[in-house]
């Protein structure tokens, strides 16, 4: 009995020396910049922007109907590589947040703009599924969008359900696009 508090009185004097050496007073390592809704804001922005032009090239081609899989891939390869910068940047925002509270009106901000952006890279690549060698690239779209997905629920729990009720009349398209991994981060 005596050992076991002894035990725990060592542990504890142990855990408080480590943090007391981890962050001495006063320095500024002991700071841990927050993510925030703001900083998660801005990485969607630049995701959309960086979506912009491949999306409209995309739609271009498959409503003018002269989309072929050599035009078609780069593009679809620009769209994946924007979605795993932006899955990067929210991992990153993740490794250095702390627990805060976001307001309710910046998840539905958040929630919007990525039910935007999801939308508009269904719609775009409904336009050009059924070209040859397609269908064999929306499997590495699904998988990039899953991980900005799954970003954006841990920085903000819960933001995945505002952005399902948001895509219920978007997930047909989903679905003929075989997003399963999308389908099911979404609940849908």
């Amino acid at each position: 009995m005596l050992f076991s508090r002894a035990l725990s009185f060592f542990t504890v004097a142990l855990s408080f020396g480590a943090v007391s050496q981890a962050a001495p007073a006063g320095s500024t390592d002991a700071i841990v910049k927050r993510a925030s809704s703001a900083d998660i804001a801005a990485t969607l922005a630049t995701l959309s922007s960086d979506l912009a032009s491949p999306l409209a090239s995309i739609t271009s081609a498959g409503s003018s109907g002269t989309a072929t899989l050599a035009t078609v891939q780069p593009l679809i390869n620009e769209v994946t590589a924007a979605l795993g910068t932006a899955s990067d940047s929210l991992a990153s925002l993740n490794a250095r947040r702390s627990l805060s509270l976001s307001k309710r009106q910046s998840d539905d901000d958040i929630a919007n703009t990525i039910a935007g952006i999801v939308t508009d890279i269904t719609n775009a690549l409904d336009g050009v599924a059924t070209v040859p060698g397609v269908a064999a690239l929306l499997p590495g779209v699904d998988l990039a969008l899953n991980q900005v997905l799954r970003g954006l629920e841990t920085l903000l729990a819960g933001v995945l359900n505002l952005v399902a009720t948001l895509l219920v009349d978007v997930a047909a398209l989903l679905r003929s696009l075989a997003f399963g991994l999308t389908l099911a981060s979404l609940g849908l």
